[in-house]
Order: structure tokens, then C-alpha cells, then sequence
């Protein structure tokens, strides 16, 4: 027998989860527990000003090399997210700070739900707004 289908406030709520998760690893400066918790093995992250990063290991190697440039203050804020069958995505916007400047942006983030029922980052695309 097959589980229910999860209602668009489940997903919604899962991926909130998600973006708690993601902040409190981001402002610790975790890149390895971030991206464990936060992406799939074949995720692609699409940052600005740079190619792409394809897999946990080379998204890991980006937000190392991000965060270990004293980025603080990481804040998302998901303010759209839809969902249909297993893929669901959220539409919202970031604030970071590093080296005393504000940088505020916007990303759209595409999820897949995983065997077990979570949902796990499949790309993932930013950019400031200035």
C-alpha cells in the first residue's frame, strides 16, 4: 500500500524545514552538513558569476569556499511554493552579509521527494538583486 500524497501545506512545511536548516548550518559555517541535508546526490547548484555545481561534492566545495569567506547573517525566506507529484519548488528571497555589505537576492530552488518521504533540493539558482 502506497502512502498518501502529501498536501501542498505539508510540502510547504517540509521545505520550511528545510530553510531552517539550511540558515542554521549556513550562519555556523557547516557546508558539509548543509549540503548533506539539503540536496540531492544529483543536485545542481546554479550560483552567480559562476558554472555550475554538479553533485554533493562540488556543491559542498562551493559553499565552503562561500561561507568560508565570512559570510553571516544567512537568512531565506520562501514566500511561493507549488507542488505536483514528486517535485515541488519554492520561489523567495536571501539576505546575507559579507564583509559589511548586505547582499539581498532571490532564488528559486526545485525539490524532489526522496523514497522516504522528504524532499531534497534537485537545483538550485540565485542572484542579487543589485
Amino acid at each position: 500500500m502506497s502512502a498518501a500524497a502529501p498536501t501542498l501545506q505539508d510540502v510547504a512545511r517540509a521545505i520550511q524545514d528545510l530553510e531552517r536548516d539550511f540558515q542554521r548550518n549556513a550562519n555556523a559555517r557547516d557546508a558539509a552538513t548543509l549540503t548533506e541535508a539539503f540536496y540531492s546526490e544529483d543536485a545542481q547548484l546554479l550560483p552567480p558569476n559562476a558554472p555550475p555545481a554538479k553533485g554533493k561534492a562540488a556543491i559542498r566545495e562551493f559553499w565552503a569556499a562561500f561561507l568560508g569567506a565570512g559570510v553571516t547573517d544567512a537568512e531565506l525566506r520562501t514566500e511561493e511554493v507549488s507542488a505536483s507529484g514528486d517535485l515541488a519548488h519554492g520561489v523567495g528571497a536571501y539576505g546575507f552579509t559579507l564583509n559589511g555589505v548586505r547582499h539581498i537576492g532571490k532564488y528559486l530552488v526545485v525539490y524532489r521527494r526522496q523514497a522516504d518521504g522528504s524532499y531534497r533540493a534537485i537545483a538550485d539558482a540565485f542572484s542579487d538583486n543589485s
